[in-house]
């Protein structure tokens, strides 16, 4: 796993309808039935309302901007900041560093909330990689444009050299993604696209080439602190034994969920749920 990015992410106001259609093209890729009456439907706004902000012609309306950034999973600052550009009220005196910090906001929201940013980086160690973008499209089985859109964002937050043509450097170091600066709808997100890559491992990969282990269990809700402290435990366990091997040859996802299959903690917000 790679590099630690867990500082508050600074406004990304004016990036917003880039979100959007970064947001759009990914959801089209993934159903091509997939609308943009369907995604303002999502978002709860009005498609032509839509269509002028991905375009640039419009700015959001304050209710409109309130909708779409908490479903896009967006900070109150970063809400913010873009009611406040709308209005001309930008809160930094250089408007060259205002723009900067905001490319760079969006970019590292971006690389928090899309897993393959981190499969490409641990692609890198496989004994096969290719310093291709069309291969690394096929290995991941995603678009090629969506490849290409993630080495520009990891080379511009310095996680990726390209020192030459077949000579790529991972950057990152040897710490791990976290997503604690995230709100927890896009925490949630990437947690439900997460799911849906092991999902189709288990239609499309052998058994002997998976792990797959679940049970069921009645607990005490007050352990789940300590449970939490474990599976930390466990994770970084198994970074270190799987860091003794240097001849790596495939990228795997590993995760460990403890959820409950009950109705019984309805209430959001119950600090044991």
């Amino acid at each position: 796993m790679k590099t630690a990015l867990t500082a508050n992410l600074r406004p990304a106001g004016q990036d917003i309808p880039s979100i959007l259609r970064e947001r759009l093209r990914s959801a089209a890729r993934r159903n091509p039935r997939f609308s943009l009456r369907s995604f303002a439907k999502q978002l709860g706004i009005d498609h032509s309302t839509l269509s002028q902000v991905l375009r640039r012609k419009r700015r959001l309306s304050p209710r409109d901007l309130q909708a779409v950034g908490q479903r896009l999973g967006l900070s109150k600052e970063a809400i913010e900041a873009y009611a406040q550009n709308a209005q001309g009220k930008s809160q930094r005196k250089k408007p060259a560093d205002n723009i900067a910090s905001i490319h760079l906001d969006l970019d590292t929201f971006q690389l928090l909330s899309v897993w393959v940013h981190y499969a490409i980086l641990e692609l890198l160690q496989v004994q096969s990689f290719k310093t291709d973008s069309r291969w690394i499209a096929s290995t991941l089985g995603i678009a090629l444009e969506d490849v290409n859109i993630a080495l520009q964002r990891l080379l511009r937050l310095g996680l990726l050299e390209m020192s030459a043509r077949n000579r790529w450097i991972d950057k990152s170091g040897d710490a791990e993604f976290h997503t604690s600066a995230l709100t927890e709808t896009a925490d949630n997100r990437l947690n439900v696209e997460l799911h849906e890559l092991a999902i189709d491992a288990i239609k499309r990969v052998a058994r002997h080439h998976r792990i797959h282990r679940q049970m069921v269990v009645a607990i005490d809700s007050k352990s789940l602190p300590r449970l939490q402290v474990l599976a930390g435990e466990f994770m970084n366990e198994l970074r270190s034994l799987i860091s003794e091997s240097d001849a790596k040859d495939d990228v795997y996802q590993v995760e460990i969920s403890l959820f409950p299959v009950t109705t019984l903690k309805k209430i959001r917000g119950d600090n044991n749920a």
